[in-house]
């Protein structure tokens, strides 16, 4: 199995700056935005809906090695890195953490980066108006944001809050090395150099 690692976090908040810079190291996958937790979830939901078929204990036995082994599969598709971290907002969902925990038995690691809320405004703002797109404040609505700021508040909040790594955007852009060595210490793998004069 790969080391598995998650980055989620708050829209314009670096998250892409992250996975950029993580993503020099030659023993790091960073994916580009995964559907690996939508995969995992509509299996893993599969043996509670009371189907016949999935009834006996020989099924239900299965169930979390069947998950691990899809989600081993999965990224040896994609890489053949040892560590994957697999970006997608929705891995600060409380559900989707207790899913994991009940498939792998242990707590992810998440990586989330955060911004003050008016700089995150104000960077929606220049970013459509670079696309000559006129803004709108509804925008911010569901997936765009409001729902990954209620979902990291609500996890920030609750028993789950040791899985989080919070990385705060202006940290990250001032303090890029000093931030880089906290996300090492926090997935437990060794630092690297990377060339902070090259991110593509």
């Amino acid at each position: 199995m790969k080391q598995l690692f998650f980055l989620s976090g708050i829209p314009r908040s670096g998250i892409t700056l992250i996975s950029a810079i993580l993503n020099q190291n030659p023993n790091i996958y960073v994916t580009t935005t995964s559907p690996l937790v939508e995969l995992l979830w509509r299996n893993y939901k599969l043996w509670e809906e009371n189907r016949e078929d999935f009834a006996t204990k020989k099924l239900q036995d299965i169930k979390k090695p069947y998950l691990r082994k899809l989600t081993n599969l999965y990224y040896s598709e994609l890489t053949n890195k040892p560590v994957v971290i697999d970006k997608r907002r929705q891995w600060q969902n409380i559900e989707n953490i207790k899913m994991y925990k009940n498939i792998f038995g242990e707590m992810p690691k998440i990586i989330c980066p955060v911004r003050n809320v008016e700089e995150i405004i104000a960077s929606f703002i220049s970013l459509y108006q670079k696309n000559n797109r006129k803004w709108n404040y509804k925008e911010m609505k569901d997936n765009i944001f409001e729902n990954s700021y209620s979902q990291l508040k609500e996890c920030f909040n609750s028993e789950f809050r040791g899985c989080l790594l919070l990385v705060e955007y202006n940290d990250l852009v001032t303090k890029t090395k000093e931030v880089l060595d906290k996300i090492y210490d926090f997935v437990k793998q060794p630092s690297y150099k990377h060339d902070l004069n090259n991110i593509v």
